[in-house]
């Protein structure tokens, strides 16, 4: 049975349609990665499931019970619903065990005091039960709102940008930790954020959502290597768009000269299309001669730790590369594309 089931839900505000047929499905135990720019619907959508606003038409069920429609709306506090939020939202007037107490209710004083314990236990806050939330570390903070969620038993877990106030060393290590707990506790959880870093580390599918729809849902490694329209693949990273004419089943023709790809290109021959090409399946050569056969050069290199991002200009069109070696300004050279598979997108921007 799915933890979460969105089926063709709309919501519109002041004549603006906010959440437009969006459909999205979470199995139980599953870490979903709410994707998208700021305005896209995000809040909204948690809202909706949290049973903050009604939605004009579709629905929305928790384990099989419809909980909103356009005809009748469960109350929040009768979902079984965790929230964590950006900032927190601790009480700074309670101790850390009243914090995760908080929400607890018809429970006897001695199991009540179990269950803190076992929640300290389980975020590894043990012995910190009676500071307050100044006393704490935003990482120790973070820890005692999801200590604060999980003790009621929700049946689904919602986190909206919860490790955008964290240091970004914490906040690798907390990402882990947090996924860690849920997979132990086997919650259903669905995470919003814009980062794409945050929802790649620590869910188990991602969902680009744009306009109030969900355009493409899968594994991050699928999403971000074979996106289902230009959007998607630019949000999910940088890359090179350039056109090109369909050769064969295997080759296209580009600035760059004839590219192969390792899959079959579904489209006829002399088709224009639009090719999108990650920085790193480019490379670039050193021409060795003063007047080589492709006019491209070196505009700029920015060093990336693991890579030199590099622009390279070729006919008054910058390509950008990820490269190993410094090259300088004005260095002529070749621009060559690994053999992969290739994203094509047709005029209306949908892959092909």
């Amino acid at each position: 049975m799915k933890a979460l089931d969105i089926n063709h839900l709309c919501y519109s505000y002041d004549s603006t349609d906010v959440l437009q047929e969006l459909n999205l499905q979470i199995e139980a135990g599953e870490i979903v990665c709410l994707l998208g720019r700021s305005g896209c619907g995000k809040t909204t959508l948690l809202k909706a499931i949290s049973g903050l606003i009604q939605p004009d038409e579709g629905y929305i069920a928790l384990h099989g019970k419809t909980v909103s429609s356009s005809k009748e709306v469960l109350p929040p506090e009768n979902r079984g619903i965790g929230m964590i939020f950006q900032d927190y939202a601790l009480f700074p007037h309670l101790s850390v065990a009243d914090n995760i107490a908080f929400g607890l209710r018809n429970l006897s004083q001695s199991d009540l005091q179990k269950r803190v314990q076992e929640m300290l236990e389980l975020v590894n806050l043990h012995g910190l039960d009676k500071r307050y939330p100044h006393e704490l570390s935003g990482g120790q903070q973070q820890r005692v709102a999801i200590a604060r969620a999980l003790a009621n038993r929700p049946n689904l877990l919602l986190l909206d940008e919860p490790f955008s106030n964290i240091d970004s060393q914490v906040r690798q290590r907390l990402i882990r930790e947090i996924r860690d707990i849920l997979k132990q506790q086997k919650v259903a959880a669905l995470f919003v954020t814009h980062s794409r870093e945050e929802g790649f580390a620590f869910a188990d599918s991602v969902a680009v959502m744009h306009e109030g729809k969900i355009l493409q849902r899968g594994r991050s490694f699928d999403v971000y290597n074979q996106p289902s329209c230009r959007f998607v693949a630019e949000f999910m990273g940088a890359g090179n768009l350039l056109q090109g004419k369909v050769i064969n089943s295997h080759q296209i023709t580009t600035p760059l000269g004839i590219v192969e790809s390792s899959t079959k290109v579904y489209a006829q021959p002399e088709t224009t299309v639009e090719l999108f090409i990650r920085p790193q399946m480019l490379t670039v050569e050193k021409c060795e001669c003063d007047d080589p056969a492709d006019p491209a050069f070196i505009r700029h290199q920015q060093f990336m730790g693991r890579s030199l991002r590099t622009e390279v200009e070729l006919e008054n069109k910058l390509f950008v590369v990820d490269n190993v070696e410094v090259l300088p300004e004005k260095t002529p050279v070749h621009i060559h594309v690994k053999d992969h598979a290739l994203v094509l997108f047709n005029e209306q921007g949908q892959t092909i």
